[in-house]
């Protein structure tokens, strides 16, 4: 089997660039990462040595289409993802790109209707979708162990800098868009869109006059979810968490992702099956260390060769980014 060629455009550091290049680098059975753009000169001098990019050529958006990769790997800053995931998909290309793209959602669904239109795979980088807990909790819901699901609680927060939390200020809705972004995906992934989304997103004061802390209600017919997001929050990454609720069973995962130190996390979850009386008969799920871009990674390289189809579809892409934007209001 042929690995795929592939080039990395963008070493956004608000992004996941670093560890997109790592994640590709080490699948080496999969991919070759042949070189990257980086249209920044004092970025390139800045990153160009470090590990993720050690030994790989730096060259231009010209160079990068000449040598014509099998697909690209979008990872910008923010503002720029969908604008150049288009160039990509104009030029035929399949495409990664990281999350959650820029929050112009005439644009977005611009770049999905391309893709499709092109028959061009388009894969957002949405880490938790391949959590191997999370995974299990998906197959629970379809096997119809936790019965009906109503309610879907997840958070995902940390404890940022000043600079940090000055950062969000660039996005309407913060927090909410940066980092509720993923939340708002596992909530969908178990309950569907909402009839209502309610934002209730405010800033902290702490230190400047972004969105630091969001927090969303998503209104179902027989049930609510909600997602939590703060730049604040001492302690908050390892409080990092998702518990589906359903009426013959629960799911909880906390934290979704425990740092081996290794590049390798772990997952700590519990499942309740079946109402019974008592306190607590959860039992604990122990999972295999995984590693985070690894799934999203041997999937796109599935859908490239065409060997799975990519269950995320154009059309649940864009409706999930609106979804966003309606919850950063």
């Amino acid at each position: 089997m042929e690995k795929l060629r592939v080039i990395q455009i963008g070493t956004g550091p608000t992004v996941h660039a670093a560890h997109a290049a790592t994640a590709l680098r080490g699948l080496s059975e999969l991919y070759t990462l042949e070189a990257v753009v980086e249209e920044n000169a004092a970025r390139r001098e800045e990153i160009c040595n470090n590990p993720p990019y050690a030994g790989l050529p730096f060259i231009s958006w010209e160079e990068a289409l000449q040598r014509k990769p099998d697909a690209f790997i979008v990872e910008t800053d923010e503002e720029k993802l969908v604008e150049t995931a288009i160039r990509s998909l104009e030029a035929g290309y399949h495409t990664y790109m990281d999350k959650p793209g820029s929050q112009n959602s005439e644009q977005f669904h611009r770049m999905c209707n391309l893709a499709k239109e092109k028959n061009l795979v388009l894969t957002l980088g949405y880490m938790f979708r391949g959590n191997p807990a999370v995974r299990y909790a998906l197959d629970l819901k379809n096997q119809g162990k936790l019965g009906r699901i109503f309610s879907v609680e997840g958070q995902m927060s940390v404890t940022g800098d000043p600079g940090y939390r000055r950062f969000l200020g660039k996005f309407k809705g913060g927090m909410m868009y940066y980092l509720g972004c993923h939340m708002i995906d596992m909530v969908v992934h178990f309950c569907g869109f909402p009839e209502e989304v309610i934002p209730m997103n405010t800033c902290t004061g702490i230190d400047a006059d972004s969105k630091d802390y969001g927090f969303c209600v998503l209104r179902y017919k027989n049930g609510l979810s909600f997602v939590k997001t703060c730049a604040a929050e001492v302690n908050g990454a390892a409080r990092r968490s998702l518990i589906i609720s359903g009426t013959e069973g629960s799911f909880e995962i906390q934290p979704i992702e425990l740092p081996r130190g290794d590049g390798w996390d772990d997952t700590i979850a519990r499942e309740t099956i079946g109402v019974e009386a008592g306190f607590d008969h959860s039992r604990p799920v122990v999972f295999p260390p995984h590693l985070r871009y690894d799934w999203l990674f041997r999937n796109f390289a599935k859908y490239v060769r065409g060997e799975a189809v990519n269950p995320y579809t154009y059309e649940y892409e864009a409706k999930l980014h609106d979804l966003i934007l309606q919850a950063c209001r």
